[in-house]
């Protein structure tokens, strides 16, 4: 398979490029305030792969006795969606055990989007295990200049339903990944400690939000072509500061495709939009928090 990639920025104040990057978890099904043994069955047997995504998540913030392990047979669910939340909240769980279940499944899993995903989690449980054990926190670097909030994630494109939904996971692990390595700012995501530190600091706050806008796949040379077109709005309150677009276009060869393959090139191709809509996304983000 092949990809290949192009950007446009929408020219708005400043004539600068400005990028979002979102994340926002499937529909919730589970109640935070759930016995925590209801919870872990839920990511365990639910048959609507939505309630368990929530479940997985909750498991993640609440941090019951034995969330770690049920987390770790999660990352093998049928569903990618799971497979990502349950990759997701081992990283906010924040137990350094993890790592090797991680990276178990980052040599196994043909899912972009939660291979993405997983290294996202191993690299931030290997911070946590270098902490010392009286300092667990993260800090906000002297260069640190704004902060990258989650907004909405959205697939307005042609496909809906369950798969629909999977898009809008792969498009939110592919931007949280690369929002990790963001210079001038800092992705907070769901660490508290760096939202107070930013506070304090009084430093601005963008919020970025993400939409699949278009998914078509057609027949050309003999196989199979899959276009994917991703917008990003960037937003520091209420005012929206720009937008960027990006779009990339995936090949299978072969007159037939089956499921998973044709899943594998519209994975891939929301995967390389994200980057081509998020190249040079620091410069139009320093401007937008000034």
């Amino acid at each position: 398979m092949g990809i290949k990639g192009s950007s446009r920025s929408l020219r708005r104040a400043l004539g600068c490029v400005l990028v979002g990057v979102a994340l926002a978890s499937t529909a919730a099904g589970v109640s935070r305030a759930e016995d925590p043994s209801t919870t872990m069955r839920d990511l365990a047997e639910a048959s609507d792969f939505r309630v368990r995504v929530s479940a997985a998540l909750v498991l993640g913030h609440t941090r019951p006795e034995g969330a770690r392990e049920a987390l770790e047979a999660a990352l093998a669910d049928g569903h990618p969606a799971v497979r990502v939340a349950a990759a997701r909240a081992l990283g906010i769980l924040g137990d350094p055990a993890a790592v090797s279940a991680l990276q178990r499944r980052l040599g196994q899993d043909s899912s972009s989007s939660v291979t993405a995903q997983l290294r996202v989690a191993i690299a931030e449980l290997r911070r946590v295990g270098s902490d010392s054990p009286s300092d667990d926190a993260r800090h906000l670097s002297p260069g640190v200049r704004y902060v990258v909030d989650l907004g909405s994630m959205r697939n307005h494109s042609s496909i809906g339903g369950s798969r629909g939904e999977e898009l809008t996971q792969v498009l939110a692990a592919a931007a949280r990944s690369r929002a990790q390595s963001m210079r001038g700012g800092v992705f907070v995501d769901d660490d508290d400690s760096l939202r107070q530190q930013a506070s304090a600091r009084h430093m601005p706050v963008i919020t970025l939000d993400g939409n699949v806008t278009q998914v078509t796949e057609s027949r050309v040379g003999g196989g199979v072509q899959v276009q994917v077109r991703v917008e990003f709005a960037v937003r520091r309150g209420q005012t929206l500061k720009g937008t960027v677009s990006g779009a990339a276009t995936t090949f299978g060869p072969g007159s037939e495709i089956t499921d998973q393959g044709r899943r594998k090139l519209e994975e891939d191709a929301v995967q390389a939009a994200v980057q081509s809509a998020l190249r040079g996304a620091e410069d139009g983000l320093l401007v937008a928090a000034r």
